[in-house]
């Protein structure tokens, strides 16, 4: 996760974060502000040496928010910005992502797809997953250990969903 706090020259302040692990990868992007002036500042055509125009707001690169923060620097149009880069280390991780409702349920859908997985498998699952003895007869020993590592991410998908900022 990528995080930009940007500073206006009379107090003005955004924050802009990225999801993705590496500065090139394309990533949801939340964007806060306390001036609107200093947000549409901030929002209006932004431009990197990269991509040329992009919409920061549909979901951007990390490195073109740099290039677009220091092209405002020198144009004097914001004071200074601090980046930030938030490993995955969980409990870190949990309370700087914030994950909102809709956030989880992409990730889940990525979930099911990674792993070959559709709700319909998914709700079975669950439905019998109390009944071990249909669980060892229905299942193969490979699609055991998917669902368990399914499980496994979908109740960490729900830890960091509920996870309440300090």
């Amino acid at each position: 996760m990528h995080i930009f706090e940007c500073h206006g020259k009379t107090g003005e302040h955004a924050t802009i974060t990225v999801q993705s692990l590496h500065p090139t990868q394309l990533g949801s992007v939340k964007f806060s502000a306390n001036d609107d002036n200093f947000a549409v500042t901030l929002l209006t055509q932004c431009r990197s040496d990269s991509a040329g125009f992009f919409n920061l707001l549909s979901g951007t690169k990390p490195l073109y928010i740099e290039q677009w923060l220091d092209y405002l620097k020198e144009q004097d149009e914001i004071s200074h910005y601090r980046q930030e880069v938030v490993a995955f280390e969980p409990e870190q991780y949990c309370e700087k992502l914030c994950l909102e409702d809709e956030q989880a349920e992409h990730l889940l859908a990525l979930l099911y797809q990674v792993g070959g997985f559709n709700k319909l498998q998914v709700s079975r699952f669950i439905k019998q997953r109390k009944n071990l003895a249909s669980m060892a007869t229905r299942y193969s020993k490979e699609d055991l250990a998917r669902y368990l590592k399914l499980g496994e991410a979908i109740n960490y998908i729900l830890q960091i969903k509920s996870h309440k900022p300090k």
